[in-house]
């Protein structure tokens, strides 16, 4: 079986020849390399009988010597830089922050929402039941100006932008599936010109002032890890692609199942339970840098994003 291991180096200058010739030895019947981008991230090409024990092996044997440098094992085929549908969780991946703790923030209970959040998200705490006991605390919070003063506050991190224009340039649909809200992920969507997007929706009340206010509970289905995966494959279908050329990037526990539903799974700066069980792990600073994974040069990176 023909395996290409990509290493990535979380800074410039990280990955030199010397390491990448330290690598090749460590993971072993290594039959080629190629440098994607000079002392950034180069392919090491392996051909083994078995993909899950070469997995396991660089996992346990090799990365750890090599702090701030990703190895990412993939089968070396057609999918991998033929991509169709890329999917992303929306909070600490598309976005640096965690929409619910800015919200919470209205009424004094970020803390406590933080620290649901974070042990939901290290795949510790059943998500759906983990959302409910978060949104209740958000109770009696106003909306009039909620969503639109929340909106301009959030960041977009480094690198979507331009990880976005290239995959539409290279013809792929993207999506953003979120355990967050409805109104955000829609703003994402449209600033990111993604073809779709989905998220739960806050139920609201009328308040002893007559304004209108959460009341503690989401609307609908809850978007779940399960119900990402779902739709995950559902747009594959929809879009005509092949579930071996889908993607999906995230980095809560809630997106395991989405991540394993897809062809590839990228796990985003994620939780250290979720680096573990995701299909890779990326920790870079940039979200270009993905595009290393898919098997881009730099060279064509530059022409896929630039303006």
């Amino acid at each position: 079986m023909k395996i290409v291991v990509t290493a990535i180096s979380h800074q410039q200058g990280g990955l030199t020849e010397a390491k990448a010739s330290e690598l090749a030895k460590l993971i072993g019947d290594v039959n080629g390399t190629k440098w994607l981008c000079e002392g950034k991230a180069c392919d090491l090409y392996v051909v083994a009988d078995d993909i899950a024990v070469l997995k396991q092996k660089v996992a346990a044997q090799v990365e750890p010597q090599f702090p701030g440098i990703d190895l990412i094992v993939q089968a070396d085929n057609e999918f991998r830089k033929q991509k169709g549908l890329f999917v992303f969780d929306m909070d600490s991946t598309l976005i640096y922050q965690e929409v619910i703790e800015m919200i919470a923030a209205y009424a004094n209970v970020e803390a406590e929402v933080k620290k649901i959040t974070d042990r939901a998200m290290n795949n510790e705490l059943d998500f759906s039941q983990s959302l409910c006991e978060r949104v209740k605390l958000l109770k009696g919070i106003e909306t009039e100006h909620l969503y639109e003063e929340i909106k301009p506050r959030l960041q977009v991190t480094k690198g979507v932008p331009e990880l976005s224009r290239a995959l539409k340039r290279a013809g792929c649909k993207l999506a953003v599936l979120s355990g967050g809200f409805i109104p955000f992920a829609k703003y994402i969507q449209e600033k990111l010109d993604f073809d779709y997007a989905l998220a739960n929706t806050l139920g609201v009340e009328q308040g002893p002032t007559g304004k209108t206010q959460l009341n503690g509970t989401t609307l609908g289905d809850i978007v779940d890890g399960q119900r990402k995966a779902d739709t995950l494959v559902s747009l594959a279908q929809e879009y005509g692609v092949p579930i071996e050329a889908t993607v999906m990037v995230g980095d809560g526990g809630n997106d395991l199942k989405a991540m394993e539903a897809a062809g590839f799974g990228i796990a985003w700066n994620a939780k250290p339970k979720v680096q573990e069980q995701a299909p890779c792990k990326l920790n870079s600073d940039t979200m270009v840098d993905v595009l290393y994974i898919l098997g881009y040069t730099h060279q064509e990176i530059e022409q896929l994003v630039k303006l």
